[in-house]
């Protein structure tokens, strides 16, 4: 349901942020675009402003509010449901959210349905209940338990900004994997859950064998590379099994729904070989990384986030001790 970011905004920060930044100092336009074309960001016929024909606009949902979410969006295809439910169109990570919490559907006039799911605490828009189906208006927005999506027509221009703003705050770009606030929420979150469900719920904390030595003997790039590429050996290790996050540095955090101490300890062992075994190569020099991991688990050794932090940590610091690329608990 994600929209896919374009090129072409690209471009358009690149050429705009100059002169931003000149603007800001007090340059008239024409000075501005004077710079610009200097710069080469701006072709001699476009020194003048030219309007452009109106892109067709989509209908686009942002979290503009929320522990979680916050910049998490998506364009809507179709019927949309909203809810705690991972299989949702637009999952939330809100607890006051009830699993399948409210749906916006097309109409065939142009206009969106929003219903409320017979949802435990209701939903609103601008502060008015929704007790029926209700036609959105660009820029509402809906209150669902403690977050708040705004609706809106949106252009390519729009979808992009919000996108790459979601990627910069929900992104760690080194590795692509989510941001450690976003993973800290989701964790907190997903443990609140299990408790509610009273299922199982594991952690896992890693720390790279030998980036030191890498940075030392090659430099930092290389460094940096496999830290990056084990943060995506990680992520496809886990596939749908849990949710993983650079801790900083070069470790990692884990957390695994539906998992005790001895399913994490599986899922810990794959990881720990698919990095001894992934024998990764930058400009023709190999680099052999190992990783150890310290597990830990709900309700098994700990009853809550920071517990469960702390006693994988200090299995961590046993598997360092025992040697590295090993697992502990």
């Amino acid at each position: 349901m994600k929209c896919v970011r374009s090129a072409q905004s690209v471009v358009f920060l690149q050429a705009f942020s100059f002169p931003m930044k000149l603007q800001q100092a007090g340059l008239s336009d024409k000075a501005v675009d004077r710079h610009r074309l200097e710069a080469g960001t701006l072709r001699a016929d476009e020194a003048s402003p030219i309007a452009q024909p109106h892109a067709g606009k989509r209908a686009f949902l942002s979290v503009i509010r929320s522990r979680a979410d916050i910049g998490i969006n998506g364009c809507l295809l179709g019927k949309t449901v909203i809810g705690r439910n991972s299989t949702c169109d637009f999952p939330l990570h809100d607890l006051k959210v009830s699993g399948h919490h409210a749906s916006i559907t097309p109409s065939g006039d142009g206009e969106y349905i929003l219903e409320d799911l017979n949802s435990t605490n209701g939903t609103r828009v601008d502060g008015s209940p929704v007790n029926g189906p209700r036609a959105l208006r660009d820029g509402d927005k809906i209150f669902v338990g403690e977050t708040v999506i705004r609706f809106s027509l949106a252009d390519d221009l729009d979808v992009d900004f919000h996108s790459q703003v979601a990627t910069l705050v929900g992104v760690d770009l080194l590795t692509d994997l989510p941001s450690k606030r976003r993973f800290d929420e989701a964790l907190e979150f997903a443990l609140q859950d299990s408790i509610q469900r009273g299922t199982s719920f594991a952690v896992l904390m890693m720390d790279m064998d030998g980036v030191k030595q890498i940075n030392d003997t090659h430099g930092h790039i290389y460094g940096a590379y496999v830290i990056g590429e084990t943060g995506r050996l990680i992520a496809r290790v886990l596939r749908s099994r849990g949710q993983a996050s650079r801790f900083g540095g070069d470790e990692f955090s884990v957390f695994l729904p539906d998992h005790d101490l001895d399913a994490a300890c599986d899922v810990a062992e794959q990881i720990r070989f698919a990095v001894e075994s992934a024998g990764f190569e930058l400009n023709g020099i190999r680099l052999s990384p190992t990783i150890s991991i310290g597990a830990s688990s709900y309700p098994d050794v700990a009853r809550d986030p920071l517990s469960l932090i702390t006693t994988a940590d200090a299995a961590l610091y046993r598997a360092k001790a025992r040697g590295k690329n090993c697992v502990m608990t």
